[in-house]
């Protein structure tokens, strides 16, 4: 394989400009391909062990935000099928500052179906989301996402991850 050089100076910077251009024509494209204006937040926690303890409450800190807005807060979940029950409940508190407020939330996964089988795709894992919790945002209002399990048994195995997803 022959490689051709470019003696000409002005065809160098000419060939040199063309690349940049193309490097940073792909970077555009990939920060556009990959921006989603409608989340504002997407961040799951892993779980040490794969099990979560009743006395472990998984926490998110919230950024401030530019504007007022209205949210919405889908909780998600991962685990595995050491997980041993049909149901998981979550508590899942919204503590937010400047201006001050407080919510509480109750969250119920049906995680199988009347057979026991886990009522999402996969093999050794799944992924759920709760509907949407509401989230009303004020401009440079700071807070907190506090979220622990309320079942009965102190830890919990099989839960591999806790997240949550914030959108507009």
């Amino acid at each position: 394989m022959r490689v051709r050089t470019i003696r000409n100076p002005q065809q160098r910077r000419r060939s040199h400009r063309m690349h940049k251009q193309t490097f940073l024509l792909l970077i555009a494209v990939f920060l556009l391909v990959g921006c989603d204006k409608n989340t504002l937040m997407h961040s799951y926690q892993p779980l040490k062990d794969n099990s979560w303890d009743r006395a472990d409450t998984i926490r998110f800190t919230l950024p401030a935000l530019a504007q007022d807005d209205n949210c919405s807060m889908l909780v998600g979940l991962r685990l595995n099928n050491r997980y041993p029950y049909e149901q998981l409940v979550l508590q899942v508190e919204q503590v937010l500052q400047h201006p001050t407020a407080h919510r509480l939330d109750t969250v119920y996964y049906q995680l199988t179906n009347e057979r026991g089988d886990f009522t999402e795709e996969g093999v050794d894992y799944f992924q759920y989301e709760t509907e949407g919790l509401p989230l009303d945002l004020k401009k440079g209002q700071t807070g907190e996402i506090k979220i622990r399990h309320l079942m009965h048994r102190e830890v919990l195995p099989g839960i591999t991850d806790v997240g949550i997803h914030i959108i507009r």
